[in-house]
């Protein structure tokens, strides 16, 4: 680097190299925009897609939120001891913080994999709700993702609020990549931006339409929810196979 570079922002290494057995499309295209998604189309198939993934899906989401609660139900119970043996308040507050924290950081992984359930049932391979628990092994990893994207969302909201509603949606991709494509966080990060740019309006587009589905669910009492909660997943995961495709040892037996 020369020295009228020194003060250059850090770049990620975009080029990747994955599998020649690999399905879908090409993160090395997807990132200088050469890959089109046609959203209302993919949120089609999805839907056409759903048979034999709904009630898996919903099995793996039910175990999502349980163990959602239950770290959370260990946590408020450990800090409400704390409170009755009379324990400082400064530290209950950072004790609360902490507990948000690793509530969030467990259920990364279990995010990603629900994912990835739905990217091997697009390509008619066995799923099962207990792999919900089977990428715990790249928690770190994702969970220095997530405090730097946070970081760098909250920057964007302070500064004119509309970086950080950008950065929000294009960093949508970075928790699978990490896991699903092995990258590294920075790059991760940035190969997520990079391509959803291409694509952000109608990207963004898909998720307000994906959440107003979901909202409605809401008149139905939740009954709805069997059907747009699965939908949901499954559409957001062909649109990352569709841009960045699914490497042969996330599609192997």
């Amino acid at each position: 680097m020369s020295d009228s570079d020194i003060y250059a922002a850090p770049e990620a290494d975009l080029s990747y190299m994955g599998s020649s057995e690999r399905s879908g499309g090409n993160v090395d295209d997807a990132v200088v925009g050469n890959i089109e998604v046609n959203m209302l189309e993919t949120l089609g198939e999805a839907w056409r897609g759903m048979k034999g993934f709904k009630l898996k899906c919903l099995i793996a989401l039910v175990l999502y939120i349980l163990v959602f609660i239950g770290v959370g139900f260990l946590s408020g119970f450990l800090i409400g001891v704390l409170a009755a043996t009379g324990a400082d308040e400064s530290v209950i507050v950072v004790l609360g913080f902490v507990v948000q924290l690793v509530i969030t950081v467990v259920a990364l992984p279990m995010g990603v994999a629900i994912m990835i359930m739905a990217m091997r049932h697009q390509h008619e391979k066995s799923v099962s709700a207990g792999e919900i628990f089977r990428h715990f092994g790249a928690i770190f990893s994702l969970m220095l993702a997530y405090i730097l994207q946070m970081i760098l969302i909250i920057i964007g909201l302070v500064l004119l609020v509309l970086p950080g509603i950008y950065l929000m949606f294009a960093y949508m991709y970075a928790m699978p990549l990490i896991v699903e494509k092995k990258m590294s966080v920075w790059q991760a990060l940035e190969t997520s931006r990079k391509a959803i740019t291409r694509i952000w309006f109608r990207f963004f587009g898909l998720l307000m339409l994906l959440l107003l589905i979901n909202m409605l669910g809401i008149l139905t009492l939740g009954i709805a929810w069997i059907w747009t909660a699965p939908w949901s997943v499954l559409a957001m995961s062909m649109v990352y196979v569709k841009m960045f495709g699914a490497e042969a040892r996330t599609l192997a037996e």
